[in-house]
């Protein structure tokens, strides 16, 4: 199987104590690192703060950026702790670890990259813990929780391989929902289908994924290659899963009513940051979106822009 192949590819690359990435790059000149395997040299460390509460009424990209900066200066002024807070980050056997900090804090983070990209495939392995709600933002504002957010919400209910727009309209797009029950050390125990949560609305995705197409590939508990190309303005996003095909999802036209695409323009534009996320866990949420003391990993991360 092709993407079985694949994947091996990958992990004996990391095994070597290489990159893929960096690998490709210096034979073709297309593709760049993003990761050293070493240190977060070109990231840096965003607290994860919620910055939407203001946008409805900002129609221009300055009038979104006075709205943005003013809980960002209310947090700043307070030292709150959600403003401190800027994850546990660091690296361990050539793989990033996303967690928080300390274990159980309950604050998320982001760790973003200090460059930005406009059109561009992006390809990344990921091994997530069971319990853990995160991903990769694409088209991200510097602010943390506004961009694409490419699915691994690795947690019952959890869509992975979809799209969720944080504070670009907060619709869904997610051909495949999980869940599973809870293992020893955040493995998770006979990952099934799941239902997806019933409170954001639900865009189109074309050429879906079904969860048995998926399911063939996914390797559980292990490591998984995905690969998202973004090309638009108002982005045209696909993603695969070991080579699968998850869908796509056409920004411009997602099919959720009374949606406005002219709201891409004037809170991201046409570049944004890639971020690697630690999803917050709210008191009521039981441990359900980050399990305390869980982790994210990631390696081999790279990106190629397009018409660059």
């Amino acid at each position: 199987m092709s993407t079985r192949r694949t994947f091996i590819q990958y992990s004996l690359a990391a095994a070597a104590g290489t990159s893929f990435g960096s690998a490709k790059a210096q034979t073709t000149g297309e593709w760049k690192s993003l990761f050293d395997g070493e240190t977060l040299d070109g990231w840096k460390k965003v607290p994860r703060i919620y910055v939407q509460n203001g946008l409805t009424e900002a129609h221009t990209p300055e009038a979104v950026e006075a709205a943005i900066e003013k809980p960002l200066e209310v947090h700043r002024s307070r030292d709150s702790e959600a403003y401190r807070h800027l994850g546990d980050w660091k690296v361990v056997d050539g793989a990033i670890l996303g967690g928080q900090d300390p274990p159980g804090s309950r604050l998320g983070a982001y760790l973003m990259t200090e460059e930005t990209y406009g059109d561009f495939e992006l390809e990344y392995e990921m091994r997530p813990d069971w319990r853990t709600d995160t991903g990769v933002l694409v088209r991200q504002h510097r602010a943390g929780t506004i961009g694409f957010q490419v699915l691994c919400d690795h947690r019952p209910g959890g869509g992975i391989g979809g799209f969720f727009t944080n504070g670009l309209g907060s619709y869904l797009a997610a051909p495949v929902v999980v869940d599973g029950d809870i293992g020893d050390n955040f493995r998770v125990k006979n990952l099934r289908e799941g239902k997806s949560p019933s409170k954001f609305p639900r865009a189109k995705v074309s050429g879906a994924a079904t969860y048995e197409q998926f399911r063939e590939v996914w390797n559980v508990n292990g490591w998984n290659h995905f690969r998202v190309r973004c090309v638009g303005a108002n982005p045209v996003l696909t993603a695969w899963v070991n080579d699968l095909k998850m869908g796509t999802l056409n920004s411009a036209d997602p099919g959720v009513p009374g949606y406005d695409p002219a709201i891409i323009g004037q809170r991201v534009g046409s570049r944004g940051h890639i971020g690697l996320e630690v999803h917050n866990n709210g008191a009521k949420d039981s441990w359900d979106r980050w399990a305390n003391g869980a982790v994210r990993r990631w390696r081999n991360i790279r990106v190629k822009e397009i018409g660059a």
